[in-house]
């Protein structure tokens, strides 16, 4: 089974204009090695969302589609996308992340795909770099107190500005099912793109898991520039659906003090994938831990819906 989503963010050109994110996603599972269009590939799923933001009002949801529709959906209007966000949606359709659904899995990704393109958001409108909000002090290991996130925003904000390394291709032409189509990325906009692998593993009773999401930002002058990187490797005990074994690849991160934060992965040892999401919510916070790991992780909860579908 693979499972892959793309989240983007379309900045706005003025602070008139609203902040748009579109997310698509899809499921496909494979019978035997995939090569190219030879494969026996199925598509299981597909889902869509388009979610409407007052971001330079007070970042309240003005409008939301789904497709297919989900009933519920409507709740989230004047929600906050940022925090508080995953809250309102497990009131309003808990059955979306709960199920592992599709489109669960590209909602829950609002609070944050918001929050790492302020700083996008604040280079193409002229916004001051002092109305960007910038994430609380040990949140997370980046943002460690004086480490070098914390410093170089204390004496330039201007500085984090989400500059990275230039994104490599992740499409392959000789493997055209590989991602779902999705259009070209708009200049000044973030993509977040993620990727779950699921395989029966080498040995009876579990399932080996192949995780990865990459954040990008593409200039105004075409060329993209990777935000954050993050590869997840699990085992999966079938008879209890837990997690047997994890490790995290840190690949690109904004800050010196982000990659330590990787150790952290260990706190899903043991864990049920059904109830991932809740326990991440007070296991994974703090200086130790990564915000964009924790997503990564979450991810990973979805991972009992694709389970079914490996027989």
């Amino acid at each position: 089974m693979r499972r892959t989503s793309t989240v983007d963010v379309l900045c706005p050109g003025d602070t008139e204009s609203p902040v748009v994110i579109v997310g698509r996603a899809r499921d496909l599972r494979t019978v035997g090695e995939r090569t190219g269009t030879d494969s026996d590939a199925q598509v299981v799923a597909e889902a869509g969302v388009r979610v409407t933001i007052d971001y330079f009002g007070d970042r309240t949801v003005t409008a939301i589609e789904c497709d297919p529709a989900v009933a519920g959906s409507d709740a989230l209007l004047g929600a906050r996308a940022g925090s508080g966000f995953r809250t309102a949606l497990d009131r309003a359709v808990p059955e979306l992340t709960v199920g592992g659904t599709l489109p669960g899995l590209l909602l829950d990704e609002v609070p944050v795909v918001t929050l790492i393109s302020g700083s996008m958001i604040a280079r193409i409108v002229g916004t001051p770099f002092t109305d960007v909000r910038m994430p609380p002090v040990d949140v997370c290991a980046g943002w460690v107190a004086g480490g070098g996130l914390d410093i170089a925003n204390r004496e330039d904000p201007s500085a984090l500005m989400g500059h990275g390394p230039n994104a490599p291709r992740l499409d392959d032409d000789s493997d055209p099912l590989g991602w779902h189509a999705a259009p070209p990325l708009p200049p000044g906009s973030v993509r977040r793109r993620r990727r779950i692998d699921v395989t029966p593993g080498p040995r009876p009773g579990e399932a080996v898991v192949d995780a990865f999401f990459r954040d990008i930002y593409r200039d105004l002058d075409g060329s993209e520039a990777i935000v954050h990187e993050y590869a997840v490797d699990a085992t999966i005990d079938l008879a209890t659906a837990t997690v047997r074994a994890a490790q995290a690849t840190p690949r690109v991160l904004p800050g010196p003090q982000c990659p330590s934060a990787g150790a952290s992965v260990s706190r899903v040892l043991g864990q049920r994938l059904a109830g991932l999401r809740h326990g991440l919510r007070s296991s994974m916070t703090g200086p130790t831990t990564c915000t964009h790991l924790t997503d990564q992780l979450r991810a990973l909860a979805d991972v009992h819906a694709l389970l079914p579908l490996l027989a």
